[in-house]
């Protein structure tokens, strides 16, 4: 059953997926809107339903394996967004009236995910290793990918950004209309790692004590805890380039060009953490790294 709702909420997506396209291809913030909204919507409850089932299926969290947590990063990732988008327009706050290319990218993240699992990670339940028995698994695991899925939203704003402006160069002040406030991709993009930061922090500090508990140190410098790393301290020279850029001789107009391509750089190391990591020679003693049996 769990690999027919899956893919299920893979057409889900993809209907999803095409309806922002086509509601801002053509502008349209009625019908459409909806509709793209509902789909992705219906996407959210049924990889929540998946996730459920595996969750009972195998009787502890959900991502202890590859195929778990491609299943829960999706999850992440589609419910991150949901709930940005309808606090986003409950405030009033619409990205230039384009918050739905947002929606597009992450429907095809999710998706990606969603095929990954599906087709190219082995969906067996297998029994948890001793290190994995332990409520902070729940906790750690949890709290990465929701701060995950909050820096692939910046991810997307960061690319969008920087194909508005290479097709319509510099960008200009939109006016209000009406009530209804604007947001730039580039502060969207700050806000989203603004809500990611605080999770990957928490989620080092909660593989920290877990570690201590489970191996007796807090910290081995294993590649996934250097990985890990590196990808905060991406994400902390990002949240500080507006204290520190102002100091340097850097046009004013360009500074959004700067602070997106930061955040385009940036979401490669997340991924790399996340499963990259299994090619690396240093990684076939690990015994948290995803793909490494």
């Amino acid at each position: 059953m769990n690999s027919f709702v899956l893919i299920l909420s893979f057409y889900a997506f993809i209907v999803a997926l095409i309806a922002y396209v086509v509601r801002e291809v053509l502008n349209n913030k009625g019908i459409l809107r909806i509709v793209s909204q509902v789909f992705f919507f219906v996407g959210v409850v049924l990889i929540s339903i998946v996730v459920y089932n595996r969750w009972a299926e195998s009787g502890h969290a959900p991502f202890s394996n590859l195929y778990e947590s491609l299943v829960f990063f999706s999850w992440s990732i589609a419910i991150v967004f949901f709930i940005m988008e309808i606090v986003i327009i409950a405030t009033k706050y619409d990205s230039g009236s384009r918050i739905g290319i947002i929606g597009a990218i992450q429907s095809l993240l999710a998706m990606a995910m969603i095929a990954y699992a599906a087709f190219g990670a082995d969906d067996s339940i297998r029994p948890l290793m001793p290190a994995l028995q332990s409520n902070w698994m729940s906790i750690h695991v949890t709290v990465y990918f929701l701060g995950y899925a909050a820096l692939s939203v910046s991810f997307a704003a960061g690319i969008v950004y920087l194909v508005s402006r290479l097709i319509n160069g510099e960008a200009k002040k939109q006016k209000m209309d009406g009530d209804t406030k604007t947001i730039t991709y580039d502060k969207l993009g700050y806000i989203a790692v603004s809500i990611g930061f605080p999770f990957l922090t928490f989620g080092i500090i909660s593989g920290a004590v877990w570690a201590k508990s489970a191996w007796g140190t807090y910290w081995s410098w294993d590649p996934k805890e250097t990985w890990s790393l590196i990808t905060w301290l991406f994400y902390l020279v990002y949240l500080h380039l507006p204290f520190a850029i102002p100091r340097l001789n850097i046009k004013k107009t360009t500074w959004p060009v700067l602070f997106s391509l930061v955040l385009v750089i940036s979401f490669p190391t997340v991924l790399f953490t996340y499963v990259g990591l299994k090619y690396l020679p240093s990684a076939e003693d690990s015994d948290h790294i995803y793909g490494v049996e």
